[in-house]
């Protein structure tokens, strides 16, 4: 929409003097416009269907958001360990969180849900509600304003912190999501709208315009225009006669 009204609005002195053809013009690049819009949509919605289909834990910037976590994870677990009382011991109270960040992320299925899963597992018999698919099917919308279900029990320690990996995760995964989609989408606009108008639209003008049944009625100076050359002439005329004038006084001799 504010590419055609940019084009509404553009104008020359020589648009200016033939305005049908002037509306002609804007006509064209308008339906040429609208014609590709279809396509540009198309593509913007495959391309955020595409970060939806899949959940590449493989990406080179989510592993090092792995790995920083991971190391924060170690830090945090040194820390706990220090502060553990001497009569507990170490080794046990280390196998407890020595799961990294990785594995967690795998779980055995390729994806967040298998940390879940193993949640699940290690739960003393409640009942979990099952989860939806990590990456929703085509054709079904993703509601992002459905209120989380409150947890009637207390979590466990270990349960808190899966939940903290997990938020920090999908936080670092939304970022990847956004910039690759902040990249990709201006890029799709210029290449299926912008360009291709601009490879095409003289092509456009000469099928559509260049016609000897137009011409006379495109070229067809406005009034406003007609009646400016009028006047001008008239005041040309008017000046050349006091021209004429002055230079006739010139001549002439007083006695």
């Amino acid at each position: 929409q504010r590419i055609i009204q940019q084009c509404s609005n553009y104008s020359t002195q020589e648009l200016l003097r033939f305005p049908k053809l002037l509306d002609a013009i804007v006509e064209v690049v308008t339906s040429l416009l609208r014609r590709r819009l279809p396509v540009t949509n198309d593509m913007v919605h495959n391309l955020v269907a595409i970060e939806l289909a899949y959940i590449n834990t493989k990406h080179p910037d989510f592993a090092d958001a792995i790995g920083l976590m991971n190391n924060n994870l170690d830090e945090q677990r040194r820390n706990r360990l220090r502060d553990l009382p001497p009569s507990v011991p170490r080794d046990k109270a280390a196998s407890g969180s020595s799961q990294s960040i990785s594995d967690q992320v795998d779980g055995g299925t390729g994806n967040w849900r298998g940390m879940l899963k193993k949640g699940e597992d290690g739960s003393s018999g409640d009942r979990v509600v099952p989860l939806p698919p990590a990456s929703p099917q085509r054709g079904h919308a993703v509601n992002l304003l459905d209120v989380p279900v409150p947890v009637s029990r207390k979590l466990s320690a270990r349960e808190q912190r899966d939940c903290e990996v997990i938020e920090r995760l999908i936080k670092s995964y939304f970022l990847i999501v956004r910039k690759n989609i902040q990249d990709s989408v201006p890029k799709a606009v210029m290449h299926f709208l912008v360009n291709h108008v601009k490879d095409s639209l003289q092509s456009e003008l000469v099928g559509q315009l260049y016609k000897t049944s137009l011409l006379n009625d495109l070229l067809t100076e406005s009034e406003d225009m007609a009646q400016r050359r009028n006047e001008a002439a008239d005041m040309l005329k008017a000046l050349q006669k006091a021209s004429q004038v002055i230079a006739e006084i010139r001549d002439t001799h007083l006695w």
